[in-house]
């Protein structure tokens, strides 16, 4: 696997121990910059397409509202992210990326409009966020599988960190913040035309980073597929590390995002800009985790990825009890911290035991997981919270979640022996 890694990236000089250090390679740090910015732009509308809802239902809607629209966002990505991996096979990814996000762009500059004009329906949003779901179906897949072609194999475990480090920080932190803050400040409008520019800018970015040729199969797309799939049911460790991704669609990510602009509001009796804060403390906690994995990584790394499952449902009960906004604040970095440790692992794991030749697959296989989680998630989340309120939302999920983590911990030995 090592000779078809890091193909474009700068060999070490000889008689020199290989370094570990991803930005030696020019690739990766356009890469990561672009990530950066692709990540701000989407996190801006992680809380800007929720208030725009919000504020235009009845209060006893919201909930459903809300997680009608983050469906609508996540759903037409898991129908098509397979395609999208097999297109990343087949396809110069840097093509497909800037393409993608491209038309993200176009179509939220749709958002602003509705802002300026003072829209009072919904439904646009609906459509909106289908159409840039769907390209975000092509887009992860991509982007993900770019990076072994931009480091060498001792770079990589650090690559994803860094690269998942950047994107994570830019799309649950920067974002966010800076989305809240505007809002607050000058309005929906201010914030969708900032998302607008920060997308359009990814796209030229990405249209930048240079890779060797996509080597062809000959075969047809739907052939590809086949092989992929039979090649992930060899490969026992990795489809459990496969299914693992759609615990935090499910559990964690689905919840949080529909109960935070009810329980901002409701529970902790704060304006608008902390929705954006609080998905910024939680932003933090990935961003120092991920620093401190590339520090002082784990040995054990499957069975760290099993545990921080277990913690993380621990944590979002705690979160999900209190009505504090500090200690809601604490406790989101503190459940960003874990997080780290399962997005990065998984993803290094999962790319370091994937034959290259199938990584566009497999990656699209991850992003089906989890996307297909996601709007799951949105559904029970917003179903409970109608019912039940959020905080109840949040204290069932984090309960069945710290469960299964216990079983992870104890009986998936496939995963746990990963080193």
């Amino acid at each position: 696997m090592s000779a078809h890694l890091g193909t474009s990236a700068t060999a070490e000089p000889e008689g020199e121990p290989p370094s570990r250090n991803p930005f030696h390679a020019a690739g990766f740090t356009r890469w990561w910059a672009a990530s950066m910015v692709a990540g701000t732009g989407v996190g801006i509308q992680s809380v800007t397409v929720p208030l725009f809802i919000r504020d235009r239902v009845a209060l006893d809607e919201r909930a459903l509202a809300i997680s009608g629209a983050l469906i609508a966002t996540t759903l037409p990505a898991a129908l098509l992210t397979l395609f999208g991996g097999a297109l990343a096979d087949r396809v110069e990814r840097r093509r497909i990326l800037a393409r993608t996000y491209s038309v993200a762009a176009t179509v939220s500059t749709i958002y602003v409009a509705l802002c300026l004009w003072d829209v009072s329906v919904i439904w646009p949003v609906f459509l909106l966020a289908a159409i840039v779901g769907s390209a975000g179906a092509f887009t992860n897949p991509a982007r993900q599988s770019l990076l072994p072609q931009l480091v060498t194999r001792p770079q990589l475990q650090n690559g994803v960190i860094f690269g998942t480090m950047g994107f994570m920080a830019a799309l649950q932190f920067l974002g966010p913040t800076v989305a809240g803050l505007m809002v607050d400040a000058s309005g929906l409008a201010s914030a969708f035309s900032l998302e607008v520019a920060l997308l359009a800018a990814a796209a030229v970015a990405f249209a930048g980073v240079h890779t060797p040729p996509i080597e062809q199969s000959g075969r047809s797309m739907l052939d590809d597929l086949g092989d992929g799939l039979r090649y992930l049911r060899e490969q026992r460790a990795i489809r459990s590390l496969l299914l693992l991704g759609a615990i935090p669609g499910f559990f964690f990510i689905g919840p949080f995002a529909v109960t935070i602009p009810l329980l901002v509001p409701d529970v902790f009796g704060a304006p608008d800009k902390w929705v954006g804060l609080l998905w910024g403390c939680f932003g933090a906690g990935v961003f120092s985790g991920s620093l401190a994995l590339s520090l002082r990584p784990f040995t054990r790394r499957g069975l760290a990825v099993c545990f921080s499952t277990l913690t993380g449902g621990v944590v979002e009960v705690l979160y999900g009890s209190t009505d504090s906004l500090f200690a809601a604040g604490t406790m989101l970095f503190v459940w960003g911290l874990g997080a780290s440790i399962f997005m990065n692992y998984v993803t290094a794991l999962v790319q370091e035991h994937t034959d290259p030749r199938m990584m566009g697959r497999v990656m699209s296989v991850m992003s089906l997981v989890f996307f297909t989680a996601m709007p799951l998630g949105y559904g029970q989340a917003g179903l409970v919270t109608s019912a039940f309120g959020p905080q109840t939302t949040l204290l069932v999920s984090g309960s069945i979640a710290a469960l299964i983590g216990l079983g992870c911990v104890t009986l998936l030995r496939p995963v746990r022996e990963l080193t």
